[in-house]
């Protein structure tokens, strides 16, 4: 897994388009500071081709979590959004905005991975 870091983040978000139209597909709680979320969603880089992102997030200091079985249900049209603020890295899905989000998590540290797709 590679750390995200705030010099990356732009192109980032841009390159999986803040995650628009992409699916919510596992939630788990490795610990109560450390949690791993994966969906698919499509790469600029690979003409916009299906791709899984795997998020590992350690440090967790503020979370507001759904079932896994809800999962799918959760709007992603909007996408989701990463921002670095002083509290530390807000990862959030289904809003532009942290709160709002129905899945939203803060942690000191978020790592990803890409890999083939797959549901």
């Amino acid at each position: 897994m590679k750390a995200l870091n705030k010099q990356d983040l732009k192109a980032f978000l841009e390159r999986f388009s803040n995650f628009s139209g992409g699916e919510l597909v596992k939630l788990e709680v490795l610990s109560p500071t450390s949690f791993k979320i994966a969906l698919t969603v499509q790469d600029k880089n690979r003409d916009f081709d299906w791709v899984n992102l795997n998020f590992e997030l350690t440090g967790v200091s503020d979370a507001k979590l759904i079932d896994e079985s809800a999962l799918k249900a959760v709007d992603m049209e909007i996408g989701g959004n990463i921002v670095f603020t002083d509290l530390g890295i807000e990862l959030g899905f289904g809003s532009d905005e942290y709160l709002s989000s129905p899945l939203h998590i803060r942690a000191e540290v978020l790592k990803y991975e890409e890999t083939s797709f797959s549901l």
